[in-house]
């Protein structure tokens, strides 16, 4: 009787333990399947905002990515180095114009604002870094940077620090791990979020609807039950 009772009791147990890993695997794979698309989603995201301040600033998304990564390894956050980058574009069209703040930083650099207008953005970076190599007091690096960059200028003068040949290092090592987003890849991200940020506001329609179609009868449901159990 005992060892029959324990056979039984070895067979529901390993039932048990099946069933246990069986759900296991299944909620890893949910999981992993979940933490898969939320790596998507987010570099949708990314790459969606990434093409959408390039187009602001008026530079491309190839620029943009490499000045990121510049910025990164050098301890400036990608919203600072896009709001300097912003600033920056602005100030230099106002210099090249003969206006601006920016006008007599451009000058004491040694540079011609039209010339560095003309210049790709990351280019544009390269020479204002061998630049600033000329200027001997650190007081005056920041405060030509503040005039080029506003208050992120701070932040840019380590970046600056590099040189064009250290920028270029940098923009290089940025195409070799795959870094460096191409205009026609940001622009299929683009479509392929806006698609997506299509299909969820259907589904919030649909619940939307499908609550408020519901309403009236949860009304009657929680006023009965209220009644009764008052």
């Amino acid at each position: 009787k005992a060892m029959r009772t324990m056979l039984v009791f070895g067979g529901v147990l390993k039932k048990i333990t099946f069933s246990v890993f069986s759900m296991r695997s299944a909620l890893v794979a949910l999981g992993g399947a979940a933490g898969f698309g939320y790596m998507v989603k987010s570099s949708l995201n990314a790459t969606d905002s990434l093409a959408k301040t390039a187009a602001k600033i008026g530079t491309t998304t190839e620029a943009l990515s490499k000045l990121q990564y510049a910025a990164n390894l050098t301890g400036v956050e990608t919203n600072t180095l896009n709001m300097a980058m912003q600033r920056f574009t602005r100030r230099t069209a106002e210099a090249a114009q003969g206006t601006g703040e920016a006008k007599g930083a451009i000058k004491e650099l040694g540079l011609d604002a039209r010339k560095l207008q003309q210049l790709p953005l990351d280019q544009q970076m390269m020479k204002l870094a061998d630049a600033f190599g000329g200027v001997d007091s650190k007081a005056d690096k920041l405060r030509i940077a503040f005039k080029l960059f506003d208050s992120e200028g701070a932040a840019l003068v380590n970046t600056l620090a590099l040189g064009s040949d250290g920028l270029e290092k940098m923009f290089g090592r940025a195409k070799a791990l795959g870094i460096v987003m191409t205009s026609d890849a940001a622009a299929g991200a683009e479509r392929a979020n806006d698609a997506l940020s299509d299909l969820f506001s259907i589904a919030r329609g649909i619940i939307s609807q499908f609550s408020a179609a519901l309403a009236p009868a949860l009304e009657f449901v929680a006023k009965k039950l209220t009644d009764f159990f008052i």
